[in-house]
């Protein structure tokens, strides 16, 4: 798994797009605990859309190894907003069955950070 987190600034009242048909209950919970604006979109189409008419501080990406959507999406949100955090929630046996292996993504996309829920759950309740 790739442990590209260091440069992770989250996010207490900012704007986020989370991309993803299965979402944590508990993610969930937690974003709108830090006072985040999040919009909830399932696919990355509609992700790129929303992202080329609205501005987001940060895109949080939910793999399921399943669809070739995810590196797409990632892709295009880069090319839209290069300011927007991107961030790839991806658990160990997501990136097993990942059509684009996550190291392949994060060398493609620098900025973007691969995390596991836990991971992106102790920053956001990190102080």
């Amino acid at each position: 798994m790739v442990a590209a987190v260091e440069h992770v600034r989250l996010m207490r009242s900012q704007k986020i797009l989370v991309i993803g048909s299965k979402t944590p209950r508990s993610l969930n919970e937690l974003l709108h605990a830090t006072d985040s604006r999040v919009t909830q979109v399932a696919d990355g189409q509609t992700a790129v859309s929303r992202a080329q008419c609205e501005m987001f501080h940060a895109a949080i990406l939910i793999s399921t190894g399943e669809e070739m959507d995810l590196a797409e999406t990632l892709f295009n949100l880069r090319d839209i907003s290069g300011s927007m955090e991107l961030i790839i929630l991806s658990d160990q046996s997501d990136a097993a069955k990942s059509a684009v292996p996550m190291e392949t993504l994060v060398s493609l996309v620098p900025k973007a950070s691969v995390m596991t829920t836990r991971e992106l759950m102790k920053r956001l309740n990190a102080p």
